[in-house]
């Protein structure tokens, strides 16, 4: 199942014998289906609701442009009613995209186990969120009651309305856990290993623990944290549970500081772009714009040594622009390519392994999500990364190709003709109108005739424009499975982003950013070894963490340093986002690459082998990014004279 399916309506559900001794603790079938029904109602409802706050906040902001464009006033009240929004769409969809799986979880290691150690470890899994969410439920109350007495102060509504989200995203998220446990695992081992867990989290939240210092309980806390993420806890969750245990076991502040902290994660104005993009993305894969990308691409470099994988490449650098997501490019791209490439001879995982490898190259092309999220937890303009990303992302591209060309000429390749004048014509006139997208987006923010979030909002009403009325590809009748699409994966992102806000502040409690800085100052502050030393642990931690949360938690901790040790801000950003590219994408642990042996129907293993000499190209590539500024910095020398 894709992920465009999976979003498109709630997962599929087990049908079971009663005698399988699998997710049969309801005996009673009508009961079970009369559960399973209810829920998908709530599941539908749900949706309904994560879609009328996107269209609200996309209307809410047309409409403060159209103004501002009319009579240069603004919709005062437009910051609070995005607020609302925005921790809608995270919590609500976020709880959503938990019941459609969407938060993806490492299954390196357990992948390992005997079938019933995996389902015991499964359930085991579904137990702890269960319990971590329950205890943040709790304090959310609190939260809740306190903000029951501020107001906004231009709408004059309760603040509670902005938690309110939160406390029910987070009973959605306890009922879903619930449903794991009683319908997809054994009954055996949910029966053991449930109280179990329940037992720990009660002794950890009552029992009579120590209180270490602070960094004894950094100490602790952080290898329980990747063991959970490698045990197969998602991300999230690991990170909210990594909170909570350490704020019980030290002391250092109440539990309500979990849940404060989690909400002011999405507190971030700036963040509404990133559903609005992904939207946007979305609007224009369905619309057919990536078999048009596609066309151009191949007409362009289809006639090379490597030809399709040579398209694949340039595909991937094109459709970048436009979706944001890296999980979006590599499901459009290669769901475009899979078929041809599998027609002309290419091997499944050498197309998968070449997927991958374009899809690290180019995190830093706008509007990449992790752009934007890391333009919101540091002080760096997103216009200037916008223009400071096209060219380094451009030379990994061009490092890319040269080897496919070299592996091609090695293995003597059919070189495919080369295209007419006229069919390079017609290509090129195709994706003219999807490729004015970008340029709107980087011109708008770049000279300021827009704020981010504008610019996502327009590039959602072009995307509209050009799949409804000019190719006539999307209808009224799938809107609605578009937008709830982007809810979900926009929800997943969001509260991957609330969480990491909540761990980032703890790891700051504890003084992380201190230890840091005194290894730093050990090892010689050089700028060379902390150059080589972020990039292998950026694609170490983006290998376990799936990028977003590497850049939220180290994104503030490392820019400093590097300001201390004269590394430009921008040239240091593109090399933290593409090492964290090559970690989301690194075999056999990374998410993406997981994602894109899915889509090009590639044996894991296989892809892992033919993946090995497209990762030394791409770490060559990080490293030339690294120490030749000039790749950085020329852009935004022409475009700002600085």
């Amino acid at each position: 199942m894709t992920l465009a399916e999976e979003a498109a309506g709630p997962s599929p559900h087990h049908e079971l014998a009663p005698d399988s001794g699998r997710g049969v603790i309801w005996q009673s079938r009508a009961l079970a289906k009369g559960i399973r029904r209810a829920l998908d109602l709530i599941d539908l409802a749900g949706r309904v609701v994560v879609v009328a706050a996107l269209i609200g906040e996309l209307s809410v902001v047309l409409t403060d442009i159209s103004i501002r464009f009319i009579s240069s006033e603004s919709l005062l009240w437009s910051d609070e009613a995005s607020k609302l929004c925005l921790t809608t769409v995270a919590f609500l969809g976020g709880a959503l995209a938990y019941r459609a799986r969407h938060h993806t979880a490492i299954q390196f290691v357990t992948r390992f186990f005997a079938p019933g150690l995996r389902d015991a470890t499964a359930a085991a899994v579904d137990a702890f969120i269960l319990c971590a969410t329950l205890i943040t439920l709790w304090v959310s109350f609190d939260l809740f009651k306190v903000a029951l007495t501020a107001y906004t102060p231009i709408l004059q509504i309760s603040n509670a309305w902005i938690v309110l989200p939160f406390n029910v995203g987070l009973g959605l998220i306890a009922i879903f856990s619930v449903e794991r446990l009683l319908f997809e695992h054994c009954a055996r081992h949910v029966c053991i290993v449930a109280p179990l867990v329940v037992a720990i989290m009660v002794f950890v939240a009552t029992g009579p623990l120590p209180r270490p210092g602070m960094a004894v309980g950094l100490t602790i806390m952080l290898p329980l944290f990747f063991a959970a993420v490698l045990l197969g806890l998602p991300v999230s969750f690991s990170m909210l549970l990594g909170s909570l245990f350490f704020l019980q076991v030290t002391d250092a502040a109440p539990l309500i500081a979990a849940a404060q902290n989690t909400v002011d994660g999405t507190s971030n104005f700036i963040l509404l772009t990133l559903p609005f993009f992904i939207w946007a993305g979305l609007i224009m894969e369905k619309g057919g714009i990536s078999l048009r990308l596609v066309r151009f691409a191949t007409a362009l470099v289809g006639h090379l040594r490597g030809g399709l994988l040579q398209v694949v490449v340039v595909t991937i650098y094109l459709v970048s622009g436009i979706s944001g997501s890296k999980a979006a490019d590599v499901v459009a791209v290669g769901s475009v390519l899979r078929r041809e490439l599998r027609r002309q001879g290419y091997r499944a995982e050498e197309g998968a392994a070449v997927l991958s490898a374009a899809g690290a190259m180019s995190e830093t092309i706008p509007p990449s999500i992790a752009m934007l999220v890391l333009g919101s937890v540091t002080p760096i303009s997103i216009g200037t990364l916008f223009i400071a990303g096209l060219l380094p992302a451009a030379v990994i591209a061009l490092f890319l190709m040269v080897a496919i060309y070299f592996f091609a000429w090695r293995r003597d390749t059919p070189r495919a003709p080369r295209a007419s004048l006229g069919e390079v014509a017609r290509a090129t006139g195709s994706a003219v109108l999807p490729l004015i997208m970008p340029v709107i987006m980087i011109v708008g923010i770049k000279f300021g005739y827009a704020t981010p979030t504008e610019v996502s909002a327009v590039a959602v009403f072009y995307g509209l424009a050009l799949s409804i009325v000019v190719y006539r590809s999307i209808g009224f009748a799938n809107f609605f499975a578009i937008a709830a699409e982007c809810g979900l994966l926009a929800g997943m992102v969001l509260f991957i982003i609330a969480c990491a806000g909540s761990f980032a502040w703890t790891l700051t409690v504890a003084n992380l950013p201190a230890a840091l800085i005194h290894l730093l100052h050990a090892v010689g502050d050089s700028p060379t070894l902390f150059l080589i030393g972020s990039i292998i642990l950026l694609i170490a931690i983006g290998s376990l963490l799936e990028g977003l949360p590497v850049l939220i938690i180290l994104g503030p901790l490392l820019l400093p340093i590097a300001a201390q040790l004269g590394i430009d801000s921008i040239h240091y950003a593109m090399v933290m986002l593409l090492a964290m590219g090559i970690g989301i994408f690194i075999p056999p642990i990374g998410i993406c690459f997981y994602i894109a042996c899915a889509v090009a129907e590639a044996d894991v293993e296989a892809t892992s082998k033919a993946m090995l000499p497209y990762l030394i190209v791409l770490i060559a590539g990080v490293l030339a990014v690294a120490f030749v500024p000039w790749f950085t910095d020329i852009v935004p020398y022409l475009v700002e004279g600085h």
